[in-house]
């Protein structure tokens, strides 16, 4: 869903919970209220913790490079959180990750 529904939740929670002074008799609209505070916070928690995980992401690319005429295979780990890899923008915007340094 994402943080903007969480926030309508939350706002038409509190709305109903301590603005709306209505007798419906079969309905209790600050329970109602209540609900959807409690439903706004729950959605704003899980969207946020979804959120960090995916910004410690982690790239590791391994490949063979020839040497001298011998194979040698270069791991390279990537961190999303790494401050010294700056993404490079594409068309329209859109980031991509940085192409390695070419090795001669």
């Amino acid at each position: 869903m994402g943080i903007g529904i969480g926030i309508f939740l939350l706002v038409l929670g509190a709305i109903l919970a301590f603005a709306v002074h209505a007798d419906l008799g079969w309905l209790d609209v600050r329970v109602v209220g209540w609900i959807l505070l409690l439903a706004g916070a729950v959605e704003l928690v899980i969207t946020l913790a979804v959120w960090s995980r995916r910004r410690r992401g982690t790239t590791v690319t391994q490949r063979e490079v020839y040497q001298d005429g011998h194979p040698t295979t270069v791991t390279e780990r990537r961190s999303v959180n790494d401050p010294s890899v700056a993404p490079e923008t594409g068309p329209g915007g859109s980031t991509r990750a940085p192409r390695p340094a070419r090795r001669a």
